[in-house]
């Protein structure tokens, strides 16, 4: 099962980069969460809960920033999977390009996403599934 909810967290990753929404709506749970922990949290909201939420996040980051998550890992922990990656892309008024390295604990719950925390420092969500770098 630990395998299969990797190939799960890929696959909503590369649907994220895709810009496929239609396939992100059949990977994450209708009752997802998605927990902002540091950075930005403070900045955008620090919970979004069901999928609509999660999803609508998603679409303003990317008219935000644009970017393409760069998966660095992907490793089982548990019955959760750790991701550490890096987001690039660039403002979407300014034009100047970014690249953050965070880190995030993805739940799964009948085949779905159903709980995603997000991590401003990749260490930090390494650290929450009791692993290390």
């Amino acid at each position: 099962m630990s395998e299969e909810n990797v190939e799960i967290v890929r696959a909503a990753i590369d649907a994220w980069n895709r810009r496929d929404f239609d396939s992100l709506m059949n990977l994450v749970h209708e009752d997802a969460e998605l927990h902002l922990i540091g950075g930005f949290a403070d900045l955008v909201g620090a919970e979004f809960r069901g999928r609509d939420a999660v999803l609508q996040f998603w679409r303003d980051l990317i008219g935000t920033v644009g970017g393409e998550f760069e998966l660095e890992t992907a490793h089982h922990a548990g019955d959760r999977v750790v991701t550490i990656a890096t987001i690039k892309g660039a403002g979407g008024t300014s034009g100047v390009p970014t690249a953050i390295r965070f880190g995030q604990v993805w739940s799964l719950r009948d085949g779905t996403v159903s709980r995603m925390d997000s991590y401003y420092r990749a260490s930090d969500a390494l650290e929450a599934a009791g692993l290390r770098e």
